[in-house]
C-alpha cells in the first residue's frame, strides 16, 4: 500500500494548502495537480461528479503532486464504501454535527473490528497487487476529514475531536453562519470566534484543523494562526475570477473612429 505522505505532514504539523474540483474533467484535474497545490478534493457533495469520475480524477492525481481527497455527498456508509473502493488518500464527510455521527463516519471508514467497511479488491487496493498489504493498512493509513459546518457541531466539538482515527476537522463558515441565524456572513464576529474556539480545541486533541481562505495573503494568516489545512477556491470558481479579472480590464474603446477621405 502506497505511504499516506499528506497524513504524515499533517501529523509533523506541517501547512498545507489545496482547492476543490467540481467538474468532471480529468484536464481540470491535472492542470490543478500541476499547479502547486498539495492536495485537491473532488466534490461529490456539491460538484457534478459522480463515482466513475471521482476515480478518473484520482486516477489523473496520482501523476501528479497533489493529493487526492474526496468529499462524500453524505454520511451513508453505502457511498462511503464505493468511493474508498477507488482509492482517495483522503475522505472528507460534511455536516458531522454530534459524537455520534462521528463515530458512525469513521466506522464506514474502518475494516472490522474498528468499523464495518466491507472488503472488496477495487482501485484501492490495487486491483489485487497490494491486497493483503492494503488490508492490513488501510484502517491506519486512510487520511479522516470531518467538516464543521453547523453550530450543533460547535456545541459538540470535543465529543467529535475525541473520535479516534479523525485527523482533521474542517469548518465551513458558510453554513456555520447560516445555522447561527447569519446567512451570508461568514465573517461575522460569532462566527469568527466559533472558528477560534474549534482551532484552540483541535489542537489540544492533536487534530490538524483546515478551512476555505479567500486568497494567498488570507491563507498565510491563517497558517499563522494554525490551520494546517487551507483551501482557496475552486476550479470553476478560480476560472471565472481570472476571466473576469481580464476582462474588467479591456478598454474596449473604438478602435476605428470612422475611414478619411
Amino acid at each position: 500500500m502506497r505511504e499516506n505522505k499528506l497524513k504524515r505532514r499533517l501529523k509533523a504539523g506541517e501547512a498545507t494548502a489545496g482547492s476543490w474540483l467540481s467538474v468532471a474533467h480529468p484536464t481540470v484535474a491535472e492542470v490543478m495537480g500541476l499547479g502547486g497545490f498539495d492536495w485537491l478534493a473532488v466534490d461529490m457533495e456539491h460538484g457534478i461528479v459522480g463515482l466513475e469520475a471521482a476515480q478518473t480524477l484520482i486516477q489523473v492525481l496520482a501523476a501528479t503532486p497533489a493529493a487526492s481527497v474526496v468529499r462524500v455527498p453524505w454520511n451513508e456508509p453505502v457511498v462511503v464504501k464505493q468511493v474508498l473502493e477507488t482509492g482517495p488518500v483522503g475522505i472528507m464527510f460534511p455536516q458531522v454535527n454530534t459524537t455520534d455521527q462521528a463515530e458512525a463516519a469513521m466506522r464506514s471508514v474502518k475494516y472490522p473490528p474498528e468499523g464495518i467497511r466491507g472488503i472488496g479488491c477495487q482501485r484501492a487496493a490495487g486491483f489485487g497487487a497490494w491486497f493483503e498489504d492494503y488490508l492490513q493498512h488501510a484502517n491506519q493509513e486512510q487520511l479522516v476529514i470531518m467538516q464543521i459546518e453547523h453550530i450543533q457541531a460547535i456545541e459538540n466539538i470535543e465529543g467529535i475531536l475525541a473520535v479516534e482515527g479523525l485527523d482533521v476537522v474542517f469548518l465551513g463558515a458558510n453554513d456555520l453562519s447560516a445555522s447561527m441565524g447569519l446567512l451570508g456572513q461568514p465573517g461575522h464576529p460569532r462566527v469568527q470566534e466559533a472558528i477560534t474556539q474549534v482551532l484552540a480545541s483541535a489542537r489540544k486533541a492533536g487534530v490538524a484543523a483546515g478551512l476555505m481562505a479567500a486568497d494567498a495573503e488570507d491563507a498565510n494568516r491563517r497558517f499563522a494562526e494554525g490551520f494546517q489545512f487551507v483551501g482557496i477556491g475552486h476550479d470553476v470558481g478560480l476560472l471565472s475570477a481570472t476571466c473576469r479579472k481580464i476582462c474588467n480590464r479591456l478598454e474596449r474603446q473604438a478602435v476605428l473612429s470612422g475611414s478619411k477621405d
